[in-house]
């Protein structure tokens, strides 16, 4: 009997150490996918404002992130930039989620999808955003072209991600559209449902 006694408390705390060693995994992956996020966008905006060149970014789902450098016309092309991806693309690694239920961010952006672009001024969602030569971030507002009359506007984005199934790996990121600055949050709320209080933004 003390030996099945045994046996059932190590299984017990080795299963206790199995879910607590999982969620870590979790967890870690999911700010590794914010902190790559945070990193690629800084990345574009630095490019842009020292090269004094639009810097292109384009979010792929369900994990990629390509930044791409917009030449002037009679320059040479920019050094192709290889796309990044969440978490490595590892099976089981965050990808661009929203969770349904889940308050928005407290900059208030908007949350209908996980990679929301929205003109500041108002109007229907981006087709496209880059980094312009004054740090800001802007985007087209019905057509491909940013040439083309009303784009290359200030848009405000919200870039969400997370795993299925693992509230407790919901990250936001956004991004103020005229100053371009970005912000990162993570989800301490558990369960879905609760209060934009529960979105603590990272230092």
């Amino acid at each position: 009997m003390e030996l099945v006694t045994v046996v059932g408390i190590t299984f017990v705390l080795a299963s206790m150490a199995i879910m607590s060693t999982r969620s870590s995994t979790y967890a870690s992956r999911a700010n590794d996918a914010m902190f790559e996020i945070i990193t690629q966008l800084r990345t574009a905006r630095e490019i842009a404002v020292t090269k004094r060149r639009n810097v292109l970014i384009t979010f792929t789902a369900p994990n990629q992130i390509q930044i791409a450098v917009q030449t002037l016309p009679g320059e040479a092309a920019a050094t192709v930039i290889a796309p990044v991806f969440l978490n490595d693309g590892v099976p089981g690694g965050n990808t661009f989620y929203v969770y349904p239920g889940l308050p928005d961010t407290p900059m208030g952006f908007g949350n209908a999808t996980a990679l929301n672009f929205s003109p500041a001024s108002g109007g229907t969602a981006g087709l496209a955003i880059m980094f312009s030569t004054s740090g800001s971030l802007v985007g087209t507002t019905g057509s491909s072209g940013f040439s083309t009359v009303g784009n290359n506007n200030p848009v405000n984005a919200s870039i969400f991600t997370g795993i299925a199934g693992q509230p407790n790996t919901a990250r936001a990121v956004t991004v103020m559209g005229t100053t371009g600055r970005v912000r990162s949050y993570s989800w301490t709320g558990g369960a879905t449902g609760g209060t934009v209080a529960n979105w603590q933004e990272e230092q």
